[in-house]
C-alpha cells in the first residue's frame, strides 16, 4: 500500500518536473527580431512596369515567388550607390545557392538620361550578372518611387555643363540626390522591411534567411 502511494508520488513530482521543464524552454525562445525596419502591417505595393538593360519590359509579378530588394540609385552616384549594392552582394553571398535562387536585387535608375540600358547594364555587371537594372522616362520612375515612399531630385547643372557635354559628347556632371534605403518586398509583393545606408551585410544576410525559412 505504501509503495503504491510512494510511486504514485514520484509519477506526479516527474510530470510536474516535465510541465515545468517545457514551459521553461518555451519562455527562453525568443520570437526573431529583424534587423531592418519592419512595417506593420506590411505596405502593399502596386505591379509597375520599367525596361530592363536589355531593352525588355520588366513587371514586379514576373518575379514569380522571389523576394525583390528594390533600391533607387544611378551609377554616376559616388559614395551611397556602389557601397550599398556592395552590401547586398555580400549578403547574398551568404546564403546557400537555393536561398541565392529566391531573392532578386533591382536596382531602378533615378537617373535615366545617363543611365541607358546599356551604362546600367555595364555597371551592375561589374558587381554581379544576376542583379537587375532598370530604367524608362522618369515619370514612371516616379511613380514606382511614390510607392516606396522614396525621392528623387536632379540638381540641375550649372549652363556651361551642357555647353561643354555638346562640345565633348560627354555626360553632364550632376549629382541626383535621392533615398539611399533598401527595401525587402514579399513575394506577395508587400513592403515588409527597409534598410537605411549604413545597413549590415550580415543583418541583411539574417533576415533573408529567416524569411526564406517561413516561405
Amino acid at each position: 500500500m505504501l509503495n503504491g502511494q510512494k510511486n504514485r508520488l514520484v509519477k506526479t513530482i516527474m510530470l510536474i518536473g516535465l510541465a515545468l521543464g517545457g514551459g521553461g524552454c518555451q519562455a527562453v525562445t525568443a520570437a526573431y527580431e529583424y534587423q531592418g525596419n519592419r512595417l506593420d502591417p506590411p505596405h502593399p505595393v502596386s505591379d509597375f512596369a520599367l525596361t530592363t538593360t536589355e531593352g525588355a519590359s520588366f513587371q514586379l509579378s514576373d518575379l514569380d515567388g522571389k523576394i525583390a530588394l528594390i533600391f533607387f540609385g544611378y551609377t554616376h552616384c559616388p559614395d551611397v550607390c556602389p557601397l550599398t549594392v556592395a552590401k547586398v552582394k555580400t549578403a547574398l553571398a551568404g546564403l546557400t545557392e537555393t536561398e541565392q535562387e529566391r531573392v532578386q536585387f533591382i536596382f531602378i535608375s533615378v537617373d535615366p538620361k545617363r543611365d541607358t540600358p546599356e551604362v546600367l547594364g555595364r555597371y551592375l555587371n561589374g558587381f554581379s550578372p544576376g542583379f537587375i537594372g532598370l530604367t524608362d522616362d522618369f515619370e514612371k520612375i516616379e511613380a514606382v518611387l511614390q510607392d516606396y515612399w522614396a525621392y528623387a531630385e536632379t540638381e540641375q547643372p550649372p549652363e556651361s555643363a551642357y555647353e561643354h557635354t555638346h562640345q565633348t559628347e560627354a555626360a553632364p556632371t550632376y549629382l541626383v540626390t535621392h533615398t539611399g534605403r533598401v527595401y525587402l518586398v514579399t513575394p506577395q509583393r508587400e513592403l515588409l522591411l527597409t534598410y537605411p545606408f549604413d545597413l549590415s551585410a550580415d543583418d541583411l544576410r539574417s533576415d533573408l534567411s529567416y524569411l526564406l525559412s517561413q516561405w
